[in-house]
């Protein structure tokens, strides 16, 4: 079954894997076009004729080349502000383009663009335009060539393709319109392609049409380089007929399964109801009747002899107990009724405690005595036990935490058997005598030794007693106040409104509670927490009032100084982080209420700290403090939460008056400030945020807030920024991008690919540069720049490296076994160095244990860690190159290209960047470059490396200059394990 659905999932895979091959075909044909017009516009750019241009009169040789492309329309020259100067069909009207996005994007980058969906106003049709600027001698644009491509001309191109029956593909642009498709219907040019096409990615995705119809959809970048930015082609392939044929394979041997299964079931239940069930039954029936006390009448059914036997013995046996305990019954039923009659529960035990019988609720079925008692209870039992001749009776008592978690307070009276080693223990509840005592015996203590004062009055609220504590309390006297009533405490606070309403909650329901402020004698006020109970009479009717009072005078004045230590700063005697989310969640629970925030982060206030000290870092943060209370008049709540971060809470959300505010702020700060003898200068990053659009919670809201603050952090400091969806997306993007970069380690998703690097003289394969690929179950192959910098922020870069250096071990050993020498080189990363626990110090113990040298590996390191190496980092390297390693400065001439650290780090090679090899078959000044530095690398002993050649012409000019190895697509390309296995072996 595994088998067949293994199959029905490969069919599928196949139909998907078709699709995405032939979209990648019609891909690449569209691809050539684009690249033919981009090549023909680069040809005409830099053609003499360009150079100088006459208002409304174009150069022949545009003429010639709208003949040569038959999908052109139209070709034009644009001045730099956008004003057309001539094109080949010449329009009556004066055109000017500069508000087009091509346009602006060819003359920024000065370079070939691709436009979008337009109406071409020159020849009155629907297009896409292209733009390539003419550059003068000075690399500054003169004018900008602009060729229109018409819409229906690529339509029908795209239906000239060999595509499979039921098809459909269309084009889009950057703006997701549609300027091209098959089957052609022009009125759905330009139109969202969201309207007539569902969203799809670059994995083929099989989704229903509108008439219910299964398909492929894909989309595939006609610019690899841009992925995001060029045009897209969408493919779609009928699926029905396959997932068709794989569901009838899948459903008709799913059938024939299930009756074969239903048919064994069927015989094997046949089976077993003959031999076993029936007999078993009849078994069954006669316990039952064993069980209510009836004769037992087995079934005489054929059965085996063994079951006779059983029935005959069964039967024998059965009646015999019955009889026994018919007799037995009514002897049974006088003693239930005699023990039913007692109060007491009792227990009939041996002299070791074994209980033979027991009766009553206490025991609840126990078997064992010590499951009974507790431990101290037990053994008291079990000594009384064993003095049974001496002492026939004994009492104790005992306390036990019953079910309902109550104490209960129970006796235990033992009796002796008379010429029997057995004894009856009778246990009974006295929990509610005891409690009656020990009440009247507390009330009496807690009456006089209570903390609390309490005051007993008749109805009306004359004093009849008092205890000591309410003299301690008030400071008067017991015999001071007995026969007054309980306003002599009165201080005068509450008005008649307060009493009134006192004396009418007691009427009506005999209590009340609260808060109230009283008068000692000496005069001084004191708060208590005051509670007043009626007793009421025979009648009803209350005759007596209970007073309980709290004096809660220094619990106030603690909690109100412990509140205010809770939210609020003690250095700035702001709001701190407590207090600003309860304003905020005060605020945001009002819908009508405008809320703003505004986060900012002293710059550079570390340094502060770590120069002048924390004493005066204190005092900058109370200034900063001092006048951004100047700002109490627009704002709810001024905080600082925490270091050198401070809220302003704001009462309105308008982005206006938010970034009037900010400036306020920056304002503020401007002005030095004199800590000791030093005059220093603030500033400050602010980010802004406000409800509901980014957040209709505090977390939510300070969250944006501070990702704005890093935003403008980024922007240069001492500014504002405005928090955007965008960046939490980013923020999102990057959580997401964490967790999974986590499960890739643990789950090994990472693989190396090596790229071969040559001799320059022979083009022989000496080296390969090993190279990390995270290969996503989801989203494919991702790239190192995306992941690489989040792993060495995270600290999980460490792993990565061990799985580099050892699968680079790993490959190195079986190119070893094979014949095949090569160096490896492997980028190591700046955190390696630097980290406190690096695991490069077993490297060389690790090749030792495989069998492998050091001199078989090169380090790769790039230009900034030898220039900010701190002394760990420098001892490091010292080691490394000590072993044996060799080691290569990667990127040279991006950086910094320290010369003196050339030769301090004992770097055995430089690597020559890319983007230098890019330029120097048509720029004279990369040539250049790139022989100063070989030159400069073969005066110090240093061999070269140039990354990135593509080309022969690169080649060819890179060894005229003496470079010693290369590296690029021109010789290969990175590849797996087994591919570089395959090339060495062919080589």
């Amino acid at each position: 079954m595994a088998q067949l659905l293994d199959e029905h999932s490969e069919i599928l895979q196949q139909s998907e894997f078709k699709a995405l091959l032939l979209a990648e075909q019609i891909a690449t044909v569209q691809q050539s076009d684009i690249n033919e017009t981009k090549e023909l516009l680069t040809l005409l750019a830099h053609h003499p004729e360009l150079k100088t241009i006459s208002l409304g009169e174009c150069p022949a040789i545009l003429i010639y080349a709208q003949a040569l492309a038959p999908r052109i329309a139209n070709i034009g020259i644009a001045s730099p502000n956008g004003h057309v100067l001539c094109t080949v069909l010449n329009s009556a009207k004066p055109i000017d383009i500069s508000d087009r996005l091509y346009f602006q994007d060819a003359n920024r980058t000065k370079k070939f663009s691709v436009g979008q969906f337009q109406h071409d106003r020159s020849i009155n049709k629907a297009t896409v335009n292209f733009a390539i600027p003419v550059l003068n001698d000075d690399k500054q644009v003169l004018h900008t060539l602009v060729v229109a491509q018409s819409l229906t001309k690529w339509s029908y191109a795209l239906a000239k393709l060999p595509l499979p029956a039921g098809s459909k593909v269309m084009i889009s642009d950057k703006q997701h319109n549609i300027i091209a498709q098959y089957p052609f219907k022009p009125e759905q040019l330009g139109q969202p392609l969201n309207l007539s096409w569902p969203s799809s990615s670059h994995k083929a995705e099989v989704a229903e049409d509108r008439f219910g119809q299964n398909r492929i959809y894909l989309q595939l970048p006609l610019e690899p380089n841009k992925p995001r930015t060029s045009l897209q082609i969408h493919f779609s392939l009928p699926f029905e007929q396959a997932i068709n044929a794989a569901n009838q394979k899948v459903a008709t041997t799913l059938s024939l399964f299930i009756l074969a299964i239903v048919i064994i079931i069927w015989q094997a239940r046949w089976q077993l109801n003959r031999v076993l069930l029936k007999p078993l039954k009849s078994l069954q029936n006669a316990m039952s009747q064993f069980t209510n006390s009836e004769p037992v009448n087995w079934g005489k059914e054929q059965s085996s002899p063994e079951f006779l036997a059983i029935t005959q013995q069964f039967e024998f046996m059965a009646n015999t107990r019955l009889n026994a305990e018919q007799a037995l019954t009514h002897k049974h039923a006088e003693l239930i009724a005699l023990l039913t009659a007692l109060p007491d529960s009792y227990l009939r035990i041996n002299q070791s405690g074994e209980i033979l019988m027991s009766h009553g609720p206490y025991f609840q079925g126990a078997k064992a005595i010590q499951d009974i008692f507790p431990t101290h209870v037990f053994k008291r039992v079990l000594a009384q036990l064993a003095l049974l001749e001496e002492q026939p009776y004994s009492q104790l008592e005992f306390s036990q935490l019953a079910d309902d978690n109550t104490q209960h307070v129970y006796e235990c009276r033992i009796n002796h058997i008379s010429e029997h080693q057995q004894a009856i223990l009778i246990i009974r509840d006295i929990s509610q005598r005891k409690q009656h005592e020990e009440a009247i015996s507390l009330a009496a203590l807690v009456y006089k030794n209570s903390s609390e004062g309490m005051v007993i009055t008749d109805s009306n609220g004359f004093i009849l007693d008092t205890n000591p504590a309410f003299s301690e309390v008030t400071g008067f006297k017991r015999e001071e106040v007995i026969g007054k009533t309980t306003s002599i405490l009165s201080s005068g606070k509450h008005n008649k409104q307060f009493y009134s309403q006192m004396w009418q909650q007691l009427s009506e329901q005999g209590r009340w509670q609260g808060e109230i402020i009283n008068r000692r004698k000496n005069g001084e006020l004191y708060t208590e927490w005051l509670t007043i109970n009626s007793v009421y009479n025979a009648h009803n009717e209350a005759y007596r009032r209970v007073a309980i009072f709290t004096d809660i005078t220094d619990r106030k004045r603690k909690d109100e100084l412990i509140w205010h230590q809770a939210h609020f700063d003690q250095l700035t005697e702001l709001a701190n982080r407590i207090e600003l989310k309860r304003h905020l969640k005060c605020q945001l629970e009002d819908d009508q209420a405008n809320v703003g925030i505004l986060l900012l982060d002293l710059d550079h206030f570390k340094d502060i700290n770590d120069t002048l000290g924390h004493y005066y870092g204190d005092q900058l943060l109370t200034e900063v403090a001092s006048r951004l209370i100047s700002l109490q008049s627009e704002c709810s709540l001024i905080s600082r939460i925490g270091g050198d971060e401070f809220v302003l809470v704001t009462t309105y959300n308008d982005c206006e008056q938010l970034s009037k505010t900010a400036e306020k702020v920056l304002q503020l700060l401007k002005p030095s400030i004199s800590l000791g003898q030093e005059q220093c200068h603030i500033s400050a990053s602010i980010g802004i945020a406000h409800a509901p659009r980014d957040g209709d919670t505090s977390e939510l809201l300070l969250k944006a807030a501070d990702q704005a603050m890093y935003q403008a952090k980024q922007h240069g400091r001492n500014g504002f920024a405005f928090f955007s969806a965008h960046m939490r997306e980013q923020a999102e993007h990057r959580m997401a991008l964490l967790k999974d970069l986590r499960v890739a380690l643990t789950q090994q998703q990472f693989i190396l690919y090596y790229q071969p690097i040559v001799a320059m003289k022979d083009q022989s394969i000496v080296k390969a540069e090993a190279l990390i690929r995270w290969r996503h179950p989801e989203k494919g192959i991702v790239s190192p720049a995306l992941f690489i910098p989040l792993a060495e922020e995270t600290q999980l870069i460490h792993g990565i490296g061990e799985f580099i250096f050892s699968t680079a071990c790993d490959t190195l050993c079986a190119l070893n076994q094979l014949g095949h020498h090569l160096q490896l080189s492997i980028n190591v990363s700046p955190v390696q160095f630097t980290a406190k626990h690096s695991a490069l110090n077993d490297w060389h113990q690790q090749l030792t244990n495989k069998g492998l040298t050091t001199e078989q590996f090169v380090i790769e390191i790039t230009e900034g860690l030898m220039m900010n190496a701190l002394p760990r980092t420098q001892q490091r390297l010292t080691t490394l190159t000590k072993q044996g390693f060799a080691l290569a400065l990667d990127d040279f001439g991006t950086g910094y290209s320290s010369l003196a650290y050339l030769k301090q780090m004992d770097t055995d090679f430089i690597k020559i960047d890319k983007r230098f090899v890019d330029g120097i078959a048509h720029t004279a000044d990369d040539l250049a470059l790139c022989e100063a530095m070989i030159m400069m690398a073969h005066q110090l002993g240093l061999k070269v490396i140039a990354e990135g050649i593509e080309t022969a012409t690169q080649h060819q000019l890179l060894l005229q200059a003496g470079c010693d190895f290369g590296q690029g697509f021109y010789y290969a390309k990175p590849m797996p394990k087994d591919e570089l296995v395959n090339l060495l072996n062919t080589a």
